[in-house]
C-alpha cells in the first residue's frame, strides 16, 4: 500500500514539474525573435561596425496579447522572463497583458500597432526601444517578397534599434534641430517630403537625384562611376539652395541630417540581410527588399548615399564615429572619400 501511494505521489509531482517546465508559447516566441534581433546586431557590430559597445536601452516587445519591457516604469509588477541579452548585456524582463495600450519608459502610453522606433527618454537620458515581435507583423497581413517577412522584421530591428545606438550625436542634434523646425508642426523624418511631396517640379528634381545615386552605386567604371556621383551631389546642393529658402532655410541642415540617420538605418539593415552569417540574400535582391516601392525619401536617397560610400571608405572607418559622438553627413562622407 505504502509503495502504490508513494508511487502515486511521485507520479503527481513528475507532472506538476513537467506541466511547470512547459513555456507559453507566447513567451518562446519572443524569446527566439529576441535572440535573432539582438544576434543580427552583434554580427554587424563586430564584423561590420568594428563597435563593441552597446550604448544603454531599455526595450519594449510587444504581440496581440502580451508586453514584454525592460523597463520598471513600462511594466512596474509582472511575471518575470528569461528574456535574450545584448553582447555582454543582461535585463530584467518582465511579461504582463496590455490590454491594447503600452506604457512607455518615459511614462507616455500609445496603442499597439505597427510601431517600430527609437527614442530617447527625457526623464533619464536613456534610449528606448519599441517594437512589435513577428507574430503581430503577420496577424497585420505584413509580407516582403524579396526578402521573406521574418527577414523583413530582422531588418527593421537593426534600422531602429541603429538609431538608438546614436543618442550621444544624433540625439543631441535633433533635438537641436527640432527647435529650428518650430514652424513646423510635423518634425519626423519625413518632413521634408510632407511639405514638397506635392511640388510636382520638386519632385521630379528629387527623383532624378536618387535614380543617378543609384546608378552611380551600380557603375563599374570608376570615372564614370565618380561623374556620376558628383553629378548627383550637385543636383542635391542645388535643389537645397532653391527650394530651401525664407522660412524653409531651416530645412537644408535637416535634410542632410536625416539622409544620413535613415541611410544608415537603411544600410544596417541592407548590410545584414546580404552578409553570409545573416540572411545570405543576394546583393540585388536586398537592394529591391531594402527600398521597399521608394516610398520614403530620406530613406531611399539616404541609403543610395551609403552604398557609395561603403565602396570608398568600409564602414569600419565611419561608423565608430556614426555610433560615437562625431556628426558628419554622408554626403560629406563621400566627397571625402572619392578625392
Amino acid at each position: 500500500m505504502k509503495k502504490l501511494l508513494y508511487t502515486i505521489i511521485l507520479c503527481i509531482a513528475t507532472q506538476h514539474a513537467s506541466f511547470s517546465q512547459q513555456k507559453d508559447p507566447a513567451d518562446t516566441a519572443f524569446i527566439n525573435a529576441g535572440n535573432q534581433w539582438f544576434n543580427a546586431w552583434k554580427l554587424l557590430s563586430k564584423e561590420i561596425f568594428h563597435v563593441n559597445k552597446v550604448q544603454p536601452v531599455d526595450f519594449v516587445f510587444f504581440d496581440s496579447q502580451y508586453v514584454y519591457a525592460t523597463s520598471p516604469v513600462s511594466i512596474p509588477s509582472g511575471a518575470n522572463i528569461n528574456g535574450p541579452s545584448m553582447m555582454n548585456d543582461t535585463y530584467l524582463w518582465k511579461k504582463t497583458l496590455h490590454n491594447g495600450t503600452i506604457t512607455l519608459p518615459d511614462s507616455s502610453h500609445v496603442p499597439i500597432g505597427l510601431i517600430s522606433f527609437a527614442a530617447e527618454n527625457k526623464i533619464n537620458n536613456k534610449a528606448f526601444f519599441v517594437m512589435p515581435l513577428p507574430s503581430f507583423w503577420k496577424s497585420a497581413g505584413v509580407t516582403s517578397k524579396e526578402l521573406g517577412l521574418e527577414n523583413m522584421i530582422t531588418g527593421v530591428f537593426l534600422h531602429e534599434f541603429s538609431h538608438s545606438q546614436q543618442m550621444q550625436n544624433f540625439g543631441k542634434r535633433i533635438t537641436a534641430l527640432e527647435k529650428f523646425s518650430e514652424p513646423f508642426s510635423n518634425f519626423t523624418d519625413d518632413i521634408v517630403q510632407d511639405f514638397f511631396s506635392k511640388d510636382s517640379l520638386y519632385t521630379s528634381l528629387f527623383r532624378q537625384e536618387v535614380d543617378e545615386l543609384y546608378a552611380a552605386a551600380q557603375e563599374k567604371n570608376k570615372a564614370h562611376k565618380k561623374q556620376l556621383i558628383q553629378q548627383a551631389m550637385s543636383k542635391i546642393k542645388a535643389r537645397q539652395a532653391n527650394y530651401f529658402t525664407g522660412k524653409y532655410t531651416a530645412f537644408t541642415p535637416i535634410d542632410d541630417f536625416f539622409l544620413t540617420m535613415e541611410g544608415l538605418g537603411q544600410y544596417a539593415m541592407y548590410a545584414w540581410l546580404k552578409h553570409a552569417e545573416g540572411a545570405n540574400i543576394p546583393q540585388e535582391q536586398v537592394i529591391t527588399g531594402v527600398r521597399r516601392g521608394k516610398k520614403q525619401w530620406s530613406q531611399d536617397e539616404g541609403f543610395a548615399l551609403f552604398l557609395i560610400l561603403e565602396q570608398y571608405a568600409p564602414a569600419r572607418k565611419w561608423a565608430p564615429g556614426m555610433f560615437g559622438t562625431t556628426i558628419e553627413s554622408a554626403t560629406d562622407l563621400i566627397l571625402k572619400n572619392i578625392k
